[in-house]
This record gives C-alpha cells, sequence and structure tokens, in this order.
C-alpha cells in the first residue's frame, strides 16, 4: 500500500525491517503517486552512514524517495514490460517498478517477479537465447558481469585465516555463490549455496540470497542460523516456491578457535583437524532447502577450530563431475585429495583439486557449476 510523502523517514525504515520481503514503498501525494522508495536506496545509500538516522529520521520521506522511477501500465503483457524495462534500465539496476492506473500506484512488480514469469514461459531458456538477438545477447553478457562483479576478491586473510575460493560457471549465468564477511574483531563468516538449475532464473535466486544475507547482517545477525533464516525469506520471496537453493554458512571465532556451522540441505562440508591428522565430513547438523518452507530454523554446530586446521566447502558439480564412461568423481576422491594435500597454501589446494577433477572428466569444461572455498588457520607456533 502507498504511504503519504510526509511519512517520517524512521517509520518507513521500520515497515522495510518489519518485512524483509519489501523491496519498494509508493510514495503518494495529494493528487496520488508522487513516486518510490526502495529498500537499497534507503539503507545502502541514505542510511549508510554512521548518524544518518539522527540526520533524516524525522525528515518527511519526500525528501529522499526517486521520483524518476521506471512505471508501467497494467495492459503490458510480461514480454512487453521487459522490453521497456531494458530500454530505461538495461543494467537492470532496479529490483522492482510501481504499476500506475490514472496516476494512483496499483501495485508493485518485482523485477525478479517478472523474469520468473517469462522463464516459466518459455521452454529451453538458454536455447531461445541463442537466437535471440545480438542485443539480447549483449544483455545476458551484463547480467553475467554483473553477477560475477557481486561476488567478492577470490583470497582474503583475516587475523591469520586465510581464505582462497573459486565459482566457475557452466553457463552465462551462474546459480551458484560464495561470500565471506567480517562480522566483528573475532568473528569471519563465510557461505557457500547452490540453486537447483543454473542460468538467468537461477541467478536470480542467487542474488536474492545474497541480498537477503547482507540485510541480515546489516541488521545485526550474527550466528550461521539466524543467516540461513534470512537468506530464506528472500528465496521465498523470490522464486516462490519455484526453485530452491542449498546453502552452508560456517562462524570462525578466532578468539575462542571454535567454528560454528549450520546448513540448509547441502553438500556436507569437511574439516581438516591438525592435531589429529584427521579429515572428517561434517555431517552432523542439516536442515531444509532454502525456498522450501517458510519460517525454516536452522540448527548450529561448533567445534574446535585450532592453528593448522582447514575448512572446504563446495558445491555438487565437483562430486557429480563425470569421467567418459560415466563414473562420477565423488566423495571418496574427495577425502582422499584432502588428505593427500594438507601441505602448501590454500590456492594450491584449490587448484589442484579444480585440475584433478579436469583430468578425472577429460574436459577443462564442467557440467554444472562448480565453487570451492577453503579455510586455512596459519596461525604459527
Amino acid at each position: 500500500m502507498p504511504i503519504p510523502h510526509h511519512t517520517p523517514v524512521k517509520e518507513v525504515a521500520a515497515i522495510f525491517q518489519d518485512d524483509l520481503s519489501l523491496l519498494t514503498i509508493p510514495v503518494d501525494g495529494v493528487s496520488g503517486y508522487e513516486g518510490v522508495i526502495s529498500r537499497r536506496e534507503l539503507f545502502s545509500r541514505h542510511l549508510a552512514r554512521q548518524y544518518a538516522m539522527e540526520l533524516y529520521g524525522k525528515k518527511e520521506i519526500s525528501l529522499l524517495m526517486n521520483t524518476r522511477a521506471v512505471t508501467m501500465t497494467p495492459d503490458l503483457d510480461v514480454s512487453s514490460a521487459l522490453a521497456l524495462l531494458l530500454a530505461n534500465d538495461p543494467a537492470l539496476d532496479i529490483d522492482s517498478f510501481p504499476i500506475l492506473v490514472d496516476s494512483h500506484c496499483i501495485g508493485i512488480v518485482h523485477v525478479a517477479e517478472l523474469m520468473m514469469a517469462i522463464s516459466k514461459a518459455q521452454t529451453g531458456l538458454l536455447d531461445t537465447l541463442e537466437t535471440l538477438s545480438a542485443r539480447i545477447r549483449e544483455e545476458v553478457d551484463k547480467a553475467r558481469r554483473i553477477q560475477q562483479e557481486l561476488l567478492p576478491p577470490s583470497t582474503f586473510t583475516f587475523k591469520e585465516l586465510v581464505l582462497d575460493a573459486q565459482l566457475i560457471n557452466s553457463s552465462e549465468i551462474s546459480g551458484d555463490l560464495y561470500d565471506y564477511f567480517v562480522i566483528d574483531e573475532h568473528l569471519l563468516g563465510v557461505m557457500v549455496g547452490d540453486v537447483s538449475g543454473h542460468g538467468v532464473q537461477s541467478g536470480m535466486v542467487a542474488t536474492a540470497a545474497k541480498a537477503g544475507l547482507r540485510l541480515m547482517l546489516d541488521l545485526g545477525a550474527k550466528t550461521p542460523g539466524a543467516l540461513l533464516a534470512g537468506m530464506n525469506k528472500a528465496v521465498m520471496a523470490t522464486a516462490s516456491n519455484a526453485l530452491m537453493m542449498t546453502a552452508v554458512v560456517a562462524v570462525v571465532d578466532r578468539a575462542a578457535n571454535t567454528l560454528t556451522l549450520a546448513n540448509a540441505g547441502h553438500n556436507y562440508p569437511y574439516i581438516y583437524q591438525a592435531a589429529q591428522r584427521r579429515v572428517s565430513m561434517l555431517d552432523k547438523t542439516g536442515g531444509f532447502p532454502l525456498g522450501f518452507e517458510a519460517g525454516s530454523a536452522y540448527a548450529e554446530s561448533v567445534m574446535a577450530f585450532c592453528p593448522g586446521d582447514r575448512l572446504l566447502l563446495y558445491t555438487d558439480g565437483i562430486i557429480e563431475e563425470r569421467c567418459p564412461c560415466g563414473e562420477e568423481f565423488g566423495y571418496e576422491r574427495l577425502e582422499d585429495y584432502m588428505r593427500s594435500a594438507l601441505n602448501g597454501p590454500p590456492e594450491a589446494f584449490k587448484r589442484g583439486l579444480v585440475k584433478l577433477v579436469q583430468d578425472f572428466s577429460g574436459s577443462e569444461h564442467f557440467e554444472d557449476d562448480v565453487t570451492l572455498l577453503i579455510v586455512a588457520d596459519e596461525t604459527k607456533g
């Protein structure tokens, strides 16, 4: 429902915080629709700086609203709506747009829902894209570049924790995702996820999941279970049960030398514990995939993470890659490699594993998206 243009910014922020699925709110003036305020613009641009809420909190939302947002009418079909959207926003920077009738907003359409509708209306979306014009090909390439730019750098160091990651696309747009984030001076979080299928539709869900993760971090969530619950809400709002996403989140506490893990239906991670010289599959904690059930809760497990230890997160593109005779790479080969490659930096571990799977399959191209993320405690002595 539209809000009056004189609504205080603080009240609008509370509306967004109470409904994590809400992306955009229309703003009405005396004569009807005046503009919109989006969650991303409000929190990432206007309220991101320290003391921003003190500055804007009591101001009218009309001060921050977007008066030049793309608008549409209800008589447009989804293909015409997409064409109009691309003409006005070729990079697909906006996440939603209002529907107007006689200067009154009657609804908000999420760009993700528009893309879902188009995807459902067509079979073999990627095959169809191959036959489209050069302009559409260019737009797909832009979407791929945007998605790649959403990934953090592949290497990172935090208090003698050394992290290395890689995402290998099997198609233009990936359904895989990885992320890492410093929560406070002692806590480092990591996440790997995998949307069912791959392509444009999966890429939209992966992007929504990342947005949900970052929103939960902005709201102060620190535990893997809470972060997965927030991601689940974002995937439910975006995919509407059409797609699901598996994900695993781990948080390393450098002060306590512990690792806390929660799993939403994802492939079980592996840990190497240097003191015991033991490689173990972390299969004690699991839950429903994201997008399966609203309100899902995710149990956590806690274990030691000490100097010399390593954590491996991955997607099923590794273990399900097949050799020419049809045999899968599988978990046993993954465990054998992990035991044989304990020395050296995480980057060498990652590069060696990718090469091993490529040699096994006889091809440099993977049939599915592949993501690897390794965290090593390189504390000396």
